[in-house]
């Protein structure tokens, strides 16, 4: 996650710098005992995502809906979709690996509306491949196919490619022959266009006071709307939101940096250094100066996965 100001689009998604932006593919794994709460938090991204439940249980939430995820399942997120995921367990870590890719990877044109514009806008925020299904080893297998490839090897992109494409070509199969497993978007989106734009102002703001007046001010809703639409999608409430996310990027500036720790508070919108540093042990079980020491049994800095918010990649 980066540790200033979060680059946006017109629309107020993040934009990814990608390691190569023309071949704009990303391929994770996410490690749950490693972040905050064990929680993915909500976000959302232009890209398609798929991923395998490698270990442990997860609650997987598309928009509202809550998918049970056991290990070895699959998940599919559409593009556009709020989503966040929480580890189910404390005795078992949850990890996931997966690939994530917008359409813009594959050539416009005729193929782009065949074959992607139409599943974008289909009204499914996704589904949860069990490994009983009859199209669960293709997926999965190509799943994992396409994270164990190395990028240091020759080819690695025309690999990708091909087995993307066979990705996708499965999972349209998987969609036109399995209609009643998917999570279906609901009729208004006006909660969910809130939330992200709430989320988007919290980003490119979060060193600053940002108070509830700032946000239903930006989103032109009521306090309680506010309130609602924030804990409806990303179950906290705002200046929970906030705090964490602000901790989140105050975690990585003593990782990498050298700032003393109150310049480290200050510049993450915490008002005073006692109140950042009572936050952060409450979160971390650690003071500040002890974690940047590695005094901590938390396994590691969050990465960006840690924390996601409104990213264009997993």
């Amino acid at each position: 996650m980066q540790a200033g100001p979060v680059k946006t689009d017109e629309h107020l998604r993040e934009i990814i710098d990608y390691k190569d932006a023309s071949f704009p593919l990303d391929i994770w794994k996410d490690v749950y005992g490693s972040f905050m709460d064990r929680t993915l938090n909500c976000h959302w991204h232009n890209a398609f995502e798929f991923g395998i439940l490698t270990e442990g249980n997860l609650d997987f939430y598309t928009g509202e809906t809550c998918l049970k995820l056991m290990k070895g399942d699959c998940i599919f997120v559409n593009s556009n979709v709020l989503h966040m995921a929480k580890q189910t367990s404390l005795r078992e870590n949850a990890v996931m690996i997966g690939v994530g890719f917008p359409a813009t990877l594959f050539p416009g044109g005729n193929a782009f509306h065949k074959y992607f514009q139409s599943v974008i806008r289909m009204p499914i925020e996704g589904f949860r491949i069990e490994t009983a299904n009859s199209y669960y080893p293709k997926i999965s297998q190509t799943i994992r196919d396409i994270c164990g490839l190395q990028e240091r090897d020759y080819g690695f992109e025309l690999r990708c490619f091909s087995l993307v494409s066979q990705l996708w070509l499965y999972t349209l199969d998987y969609i036109s022959e399995e209609t009643h497993s998917f999570v279906i978007k609901a009729a208004a989106h006006h909660h969910s266009d809130t939330v992200k734009k709430m989320i988007a102002y919290i980003q490119e703001h979060f060193s600053e006071n940002i108070t509830i007046r700032d946000l239903t001010n930006y989103t032109h809703v009521s306090r309680s709307e506010c309130f609602r639409s924030f804990h409806r999608y990303t179950g906290k409430k705002p200046m929970e939101y906030i705090n964490e996310y602000r901790l989140i990027q105050a975690a990585n500036l003593l990782k990498e940096t050298n700032l003393s720790i109150s310049e480290i508070g200050n510049s993450c919108g915490f008002c005073s250094s006692s109140y950042f540093g009572k936050l952060f042990k409450e979160k971390y079980g650690v003071t500040p100066l002890g974690y940047r020491k590695g005094d901590v049994l938390f396994p590691d800095t969050p990465n960006k996965q840690g924390f996601f918010s409104i990213v264009d990649s997993p």
